[in-house]
């Protein structure tokens, strides 16, 4: 998998999204830096393709409605 961190966006095997690499948290399961996506407000890990965030139950919620299952379409 290749990852690179632009200004703005990361970009995950050609697939560019707004957000940052955060260098602080990991995930769990593989120890993999987190990511967080922009669009859904939400960190997810890349190599796990999970998100490390559950939706919120707020049915107003701008980002929760619209986040995919999986947040990479592999």
């Amino acid at each position: 998998m290749k990852i690179v961190e632009t200004e703005y966006s990361v970009i995950i095997n050609g697939t560019e999204i707004e957000g940052f690499i955060d260098k602080e948290q990991t995930c769990s399961n593989c120890q993999a830096n987190l990511i967080y996506y922009d669009e859904f407000d939400a960190y997810f890990c890349a190599y796990c393709n999970e998100w490390k965030e559950s939706k919120c139950e707020d049915p107003t919620c701008f980002y929760c409605p619209n986040r995919p299952n999986k947040p990479l379409n592999n």
